[in-house]
């Protein structure tokens, strides 16, 4: 753990001073403050407003000279004009570390840049370190804190992110919570005026609640040292970048949002190569597998141990598997053997395994994969139809009065026959990951593994996807000093 790292402070304040929030809850300062009094912050907030006595409820402050104590952070969401005085007279008081959502910097051009210019000046003299200017805020779960306007899950994920666009921290949310991932910690870093996406990587990286690092990037300031960086980051964790600012479009674009400078595409491909980094495409895909990577240990060799009920999917598992220089070996005489004791009569026991109609989740999820798994002949198993209550409830109106089904006690038992399957990726080293059509709002086991560490990707191929990134990974992760 990085003590020395200024994020180190921003991100464990023990109390913090809010600029910019009044009774007006239309007001974006008020909006945010609410949300830090929703994730019930565990120390003082110390509103400060010229004019008003109290703020939602706090006794406020009319300057910073006027706090009972220095507090460890200071937040602005104030017009750009006041910006800077305000950072004065934070530094007067002796705060040294702030987050500045306030925008109308260098991304409005050449009085902005001055005005950003006279901020960083004002830190300097202070000792101050900041996040911002034009950023939304940071996020760590685990210590009940969130400056941003969206609230957040309460449950602590372990996927960093350090983002060059807010929307990506904030406006995902209700995204991220439909497929059962959540951010350990958050940073973003607006138009990086001081802190940059280096510092973020270097203070993840010594974070034991972050398994896997993601960033989205629209460009970088210090490649050299983001190589170093990530160079170490690689060797403890893994670390996933998206890099929209590659083309014409994206670069410009990016000017205008952060006032950053994008550079080749080719350069950025070569760079996190070098630095162990794994591209992805999509903001999706940013958050999908590095879901996976947070969860899963990595994939050390090619082969793949597919298992299904359904002949289509093995199929497609089948196929992308190759074409990710992924290997599905034809299981040993002796292997087949040991599986045929569980098989239906109908089932194909050679790889991939296809019971062809199975509605037994402890056949299918934990018997077949730990037999799978123990014979040392794969590197991971990948599960594809592990359902529960979606397929239930789809007969469940049809057979009311033929039948009657003890829905509650079906879904508690199936969800406890994937414990075992939970624990075989830290009992065997070897990654488990799922594909399946029913999501965690429609299927008990759906939701089960997820929020046990378990990926399940709505479809099969995005479940070859993330076995391929972890395999990438695990390559990574070998790789001599």
């Amino acid at each position: 753990m990085d003590n020395d790292n200024p994020l180190r402070q921003i991100m464990h304040p023990r109390s913090i001073a809010w600029v910019g929030a009044s009774n007006n809850p239309a007001k974006m300062g008020t909006i945010q403050l609410l949300v830090l009094k929703h994730t019930n912050f565990p120390g003082p907030i110390y509103p400060i407003h010229p004019e008003e006595k109290t703020v939602l409820g706090m006794k406020a402050y009319a300057s910073a000279a006027d706090l009972p104590e220095v507090p460890d952070l200071a937040v602005l969401i104030v017009p750009t004009r006041v910006a800077v005085p305000v950072m004065e007279d934070l530094g007067r008081r002796g705060v040294k570390r702030a987050v500045i959502v306030t925008a109308g910097f260098k991304e409005m051009g050449q009085e902005g840049r001055r005005q950003e210019e006279a901020l960083v000046a004002v830190a300097r003299r202070y000792g101050m370190r900041f996040v911002g200017p034009n950023c939304i805020g940071v996020i760590h779960t685990g210590a009940r804190l969130n400056t941003t306007f969206f609230p957040t899950q309460d449950k602590a994920g372990a996927l960093g992110i350090a983002s060059q666009s807010g929307t990506y921290v904030t406006q995902v949310q209700l995204y991220l919570r439909r497929r059962g991932i959540a951010f350990s910690q958050a940073v973003s870093v607006g138009n990086e005026a001081d802190i940059d996406v280096v510092d973020c990587l270097e203070y993840l990286a010594g974070e034991e609640d972050t398994r896997c690092i993601i960033l989205y990037l629209e460009s970088l300031r210090r490649p050299r040292r983001f190589l170093e960086a990530a160079l170490r980051a690689t060797r403890v964790k893994p670390v996933m970048a998206l890099y929209v600012g590659g083309t014409a479009a994206g670069a410009r674009s990016g000017m205008s949002h952060t006032g950053s400078l994008a550079g080749d595409d080719g350069l950025y491909d070569g760079l996190f190569r070098q630095a162990g980094v794994l591209r992805v495409n999509s903001i999706g895909d940013l958050y999908t597998f590095g879901f996976a990577l947070a969860h899963q240990p990595p994939l050390k060799g090619n082969r793949l141990g597919i298992v299904s009920h359904s002949g289509g999917p093995v199929t497609s598992i089948a196929d992308a598997c190759e074409r990710n220089g992924l290997e599905v070996p034809v299981f040993s005489r002796a292997l087949q053997k040991r599986l045929e004791d569980v098989l239906p009569a109908t089932a194909s026991g050679a790889n991939p395994v296809d019971l062809t109609f199975s509605l037994d989740p402890g056949t299918m999820a934990v018997e077949i994969p730990r037999r799978i798994l123990e014979s040392g002949e794969v590197d991971g198993v990948i599960l594809h139809g592990v359902m529960g209550s979606s397929f239930r409830d789809v007969f469940a109106g049809q057979l009311k009065g033929l039948l009657d089904l003890p829905l509650e006690a079906l879904a508690e038992a199936e969800e406890t026959s994937l414990v075992d399957l939970v624990d075989m990726p830290r009992i065997y080293g070897k990654p488990v990951v799922c594909s399946s059509f029913m999501d965690r709002n429609q299927d008990n086991c759906t939701r089960f593994l997820q929020d046990h560490g378990v990926p399940v990707l709505y479809g099969p191929e995005k479940a070859v996807r993330a076995m391929a990134y972890l395999r990438r990974y695990g390559r990574c992760a070998d790789r001599p000093s």
